[in-house]
């Protein structure tokens, strides 16, 4: 999910407009257009349909969007295991089998040991950066709570300030950082090639390059274990802004984004709460990204219906990235697929080492993402009693009621209009069948 801090909710048809917002407004963007469906959170008439997977999390009092393929990132991460296996067993293991045991009976055992401290110095430093990159997303992105008991939305921000820049550190210095450490390596090795050396002269270079070695990874450990002290002590700390349901604003965005050669059309849902001195501006905000507009309406009706009506009306998280699924998905494809079909896939679910991966992501989803969540909001998020439970406002109520019947009717979400011409256009129907009824008395 992507959080927005001083989004603009929308931009006014002319400077010092005031617009308000209402379900069923549309306005036009510099990027494309929009449609408000909140606040006043009223029914849309869709399916409540999670299309996009931003369910997260479900319980009886709360409810949790939180974005983000947790699955890809630890599956692209173990391939670097995978690649380490396959060139330590075919180009190490694979190349002294082939060359086979020397006159004397032994093995060469130089590229299986090349192999390997290559992959310790290539694919597992990759791997382990993917991994907490991976790990770091998760931690970063905290959900969207919306509490039905207390009918209020927590929105995650993180607090104003900038990250510490740390001193003699860039992106580029822990490239060359990195480069340092193999050259440092491979000086360290290098002796091993050289036959013409004496064994007492490879021995001094060999200890220089190890010596060497632990003082640069001796004062790199010190440099970072400082660094990152300092830097969690001084990065942005993250936030909840609790807000009430029924103001929440949340509106239908499509923008459209013109390239060199194509033109390419984005949705997004968003959930907003507005700054009480600026209500064109965001304390704090979340996209989703829906695809099309009817997608997003759907979307919407999941929180909408899960606030309004309970649990059971709002669908359940997907499972695709739990392990139960895999494990049942396996055993369904060994049933309806051929042997080598099969075998393909278990080769390509070995490759990206799929068991392995769905534990890792269970465990970012379970634990690892709402590890850094405030202790304010675990507390918020405790059950109330029955008698405690916040209710909906008469007026949401009875505009629902009335939006149901007029949906029976034939009435789409999306052409209605702002939600307070309809009701005028409403009243005034009545009106007129009213009057007519009346008229109609009288010349009887």
């Amino acid at each position: 999910m992507e959080e927005e801090r001083n989004q603009g909710l929308g931009n006014r048809t002319h400077p010092g407009a005031a617009i308000r917002w209402e379900p069923g407004a549309r306005r036009t963007t510099q990027d494309g257009k929009m449609l408000a469906i909140s606040p006043a959170p009223v029914t849309t008439g869709e399916r409540a349909v999670d299309a996009n997977s931003w369910i997260r999390r479900k319980t009886g009092e709360w409810l949790d969007l939180q974005g983000g393929n947790l699955l890809f990132g630890a599956e692209f991460s173990l391939m670097f295991l995978s690649l380490s296996i396959l060139s330590i067993g075919f180009l190490g293991f694979g190349l002294m089998l082939a060359l086979g045991p020397d006159a004397s009976g032994r093995w060469d055992w130089v590229s299986p040991m090349y192999m390997l401290i290559g992959n310790l110095l290539i694919s597992l430093p990759w791997g382990l950066y993917v991994h907490f990159q991976a790990n770091k997303a998760a931690q970063e992105s905290p959900p969207v709570r919306l509490n039905r008991q207390r009918r209020e939305v927590a929105m995650p921000r993180w607090s104003e300030g900038e990250k510490l820049k740390l001193p003699f550190w860039s992106e580029n210095a822990a490239f060359i950082t990195y480069l340092v450490l193999i050259g440092t390596v491979v000086f360290a090795l290098a002796p091993f090639e050289n036959e013409y050396s004496s064994i007492d002269r490879r021995n001094t270079l060999v200890i220089q390059g190890l010596f060497l070695l632990g003082v640069e990874i001796l004062v790199i450990g010190a440099y970072l274990f400082l660094a990152l002290r300092l830097k969690k002590k001084h990065d942005p700390r993250l936030v909840y802004e609790i807000y009430p349901w029924e103001k929440l604003v949340a509106f239908i965005e499509t923008q459209q984004n013109i390239g060199p050669s194509l033109m390419a059309t984005h949705t997004f849902l968003t959930l907003a709460i507005p700054k009480p001195d600026d209500p064109e501006s965001a304390l704090a905000a979340a996209k989703i990204n829906v695809g099309h507009e009817t997608a997003g309406l759907a979307q919407w009706e999941c929180i909408r219906r899960f606030m309004e009506d309970g649990p059971e009306a709002c669908p359940d998280p997907k499972d695709d990235e739990t392990l139960a699924h895999y494990k049942a998905k396996c055993r369904q494809a060994r049933k309806e697929m051929s042997f080598l079909p099969w075998l393909w896939k278990k080769v390509g679910d070995w490759f990206f080492q799929r068991y392995l991966a769905h534990i890792i992501t269970e465990r970012r989803i379970k634990i690892l993402a709402l590890r850094s969540l405030p202790t304010e909001l675990k507390a918020w998020s405790e059950p109330l009693p029955e008698a405690q439970w916040a209710k909906p406002s008469e007026e949401l109520q009875t505009i629902n009621e009335q939006l149901n019947r007029a949906y029976e009717r034939g009435l789409t979400f999306a052409r209605m209009g702002p939600l307070s011409q309809w009701q005028i256009r409403r009243q005034s129907k009545q009106q007129w069948k009213r009057g007519g009824a009346t008229q109609g008395s009288t010349l009887l």
